[in-house]
């Protein structure tokens, strides 16, 4: 027995040094080219000619090592079109190759692939485990592109975990990598991230910006950004804001594109977007239509995420149309895909099981069930609704402060070249001076002149051009030099920020030179009312700054007050006939406690924008 156990152990050995030797030597010059392709964008992974690229590098004999990368980037080319069975297939052909080659990075580009094929899967627990860990694995030495797509796909987790404050914190990290990666797709990708976030916590304006200025830059880039879903999702935004013919004419073209590129999941999510609509417009029979043809859709492909989801509609439909049968169906299959997705949609369930009860005549179970619900939505939402809402007016001064930190980027660039020439001249007019010794008079005319030039740079550097007031950062000076002075007891000061209502649509109306002709009638307009005292710059685009020495929040109110109607009652005509421009203002007043001039700064700043969300063309002062 012991000799049998023996031959048997030589002959195993004996075969996998055979296996072995048969085995091809390590082709580094091809799984070098296999881990450069895995680096490039999305759109260049989802491209025809990068799978026919693959398969004919499948189609050769490989070392274990290639045949596990090039199979680990086909299950990456079907995820991103959308196919997530084709893309489990190829993931389970390569799980045996890796685990046999066993190293560190074939390890990290399986499961940046696999992370993406749980989350379709619904299986949210191990694709949050597996994003997570391969996010720490590899932060240090991947592209920011695939850093990106990583953090964006742990944020959209989160959201459907409903770790809100999570999912917006990685936003910041995702919004970081997507500039340093300096690719287009990513912006567009991080933005439709961000109008999902918003739109899962129904605030549908914001996600309406998002997913434009989204859409906005993918259209102007078709070459480098392609995603299908963006005009889906703004219809589901639209539907739910109530604007139902936006709704279905961006629907119309997300099943044009289904149509055209033949994406099955596109085409399953519209539907579902459709059935909501209906429902939403009280027309269950054809909403049911929709809703199950999603369904059937989905199944197709082998998306799970949206099961849930797809149940619970059906639950709400079959309740309307009397069927509660079939409403109690769907609603246990729902609560059996909550369980698998780890969703902790428990106050959405109790509120549909509240509704079954109402029809079927459990009046006081069905008010347990909803105050029950009630009270899960409370605990759940609230601590992520108040983190949301202050995050929303952080994330877009955060953006506001990108785009100026670059203009100011461009303002620096500009004032170098201004001192650098100023230099070049200083030293030519030296060197004239001492070699023309006979000629002074020229010489000291060339001097005069240069430093004319030098005086005239300088005032440009703190001059805005086209208003000719002060510019940013003139303004901040003398308003940091008030501040010190009101700090050693002398008399307060107030400041106003205002900007231009719809200033966007003025120059989108009448042109980027009327916009421009606007800016300088501003000047006019502050000239008109403002003191001598005063100082008036242009901050931002169409945003101004008004320091008022000597002045308390009543006088400041009122020369507020003053601008906005001499705005509103300015003939703008004379520029462009039918133009009206109206304004809207924060003000406040310099108080003991503040200690910095930032305090005093961003006070005026979230007046200014509660006069703009509150209907602008008003003034919001701090004693209001």
């Amino acid at each position: 027995m012991l000799k049998l156990k023996s031959l048997l152990m030589v002959l195993l050995l004996l075969g996998s040094a055979l296996t072995f030797a048969a085995a091809p030597a390590n082709n580094l010059p091809l799984q070098n080219q296999l881990y450069a392709m895995g680096k490039l964008s999305i759109p260049e992974r989802s491209q025809d000619s990068f799978f026919n690229k693959l398969q004919t590098i499948l189609n050769n004999q490989l070392d274990p090592h290639s045949e596990a990368l090039a199979n680990i980037l086909v299950a990456d080319y079907y995820i991103h079109t959308n196919d997530p069975l084709r893309a489990r297939e190829y993931l389970n052909i390569a799980k045996p190759l890796v685990n046999a080659v066993d190293l560190a990075s074939l390890y990290q580009e399986y499961n940046y692939v696999l992370m993406l094929v749980l989350r379709t899967e619904g299986n949210l627990t191990d694709a949050k485990h597996t994003a997570d860990a391969l996010y720490r694995d590899v932060r240090e030495s991947w592209p920011d592109n695939k850093l990106s797509d990583i953090v964006l796909e742990r944020a959209y987790i989160n959201s459907y975990m409903y770790r809100y404050q999570e999912a917006f914190e990685l936003m910041e990290l995702a919004l970081s990598h997507a500039y340093e990666s300096n690719d287009p797709f990513q912006l567009v990708e991080t933005y439709n991230v961000f109008a999902i976030l918003y739109g899962a916590l129904n605030d549908y304006p914001s996600a309406i910006d998002y997913l434009q200025k989204s859409i906005e830059i993918m259209e102007a880039n078709p070459q480098f950004t392609q995603n299908t879903y963006l005009y889906v999702n703004l219809a589901d935004s639209y539907r739910a804001s109530e604007q139902f013919e936006l709704a279905d004419e961006y629907l119309n073209k997300s099943f044009e594109i289904a149509s055209n590129t033949n994406d099955v999941s596109l085409k399953a999510y519209a539907h579902q977007v459709r059935g909501r609509m209906l429902v939403d417009q009280e027309k269950y029979e054809n909403a049911l239509n929709e809703i199950l043809l999603s369904q059937q859709l989905h199944k197709q492909v082998g998306e799970e995420l949206f099961s849930f989801e797809i149940n619970s509609e059906l639950v709400k439909i079959y309740t309307e149309l009397g069927q509660l049968d079939k409403a109690q169906s769907h609603l246990e299959l729902a609560k059996e895909y909550a369980r698998q997705l780890g969703s902790q949609d428990a106050h959405y369930i109790n509120r549909l099981e509240s509704q079954l009860a109402f029809e079927n005549g459990n009046f006081e179970e069905a008010y347990q069930l909803l105050n029950q619900s009630y009270t899960q939505y409370r605990t759940q939402f609230n601590d992520s609704l108040t983190y949301v809402s202050n995050l929303s007016r952080e994330q877009l001064d955060q953006e506001r402060l990108v785009f100026e930190n670059k203009l100011l980027e461009q303002e620096n660039k500009l004032n170098t070249q201004y001192v650098e020439e100023s230099k070049k001249y200083s030293y030519i007019l030296w060197v004239l001076i001492l070699l023309l010794l006979l000629v002074v008079g020229i010489a000291l005319w060339i001097m005069l002149r240069y430093r004319s030039l030098a005086r005239a740079n300088h005032r440009m550097a703190f001059t805005d051009n086209l208003t000719k007031l002060p510019n940013r950062r003139h303004v901040f000076r003398t308003l940091e030099l008030q501040h010190k002075a009101t700090g050693q007891g002398r008399k307060p000061y107030s400041v106003i920020l205002f900007d231009i209502d719809f200033f966007k649509s003025i120059n989108d109306r009448f042109g980027h030179n009327v916009g421009d002709r606007v800016i300088q009638a501003t000047r006019n307009i502050c000239e008109a009312v403002l003191r001598e005292s005063d100082t008036v710059g242009r901050i931002g685009g169409e945003e101004f700054l008004i320091l008022l020495p000597d002045t308390d929040i009543k006088a400041a109110y009122t020369i507020a007050e003053r601008l906005r109607e001499y705005f509103e009652s300015y003939n703008f005509d004379d520029i462009a006939p039918g133009l009206t421009v109206t304004s809207s203002f924060g003000v406040t007043e310099y108080m003991p406690e503040d200690e910095t001039l930032d305090l005093v700064i961003n006070r005026a700043d979230r007046l200014l924008y509660k006069a703009k969300n509150e209907g602008r063309n008003q003034v919001m002062a701090s004693f209001a």
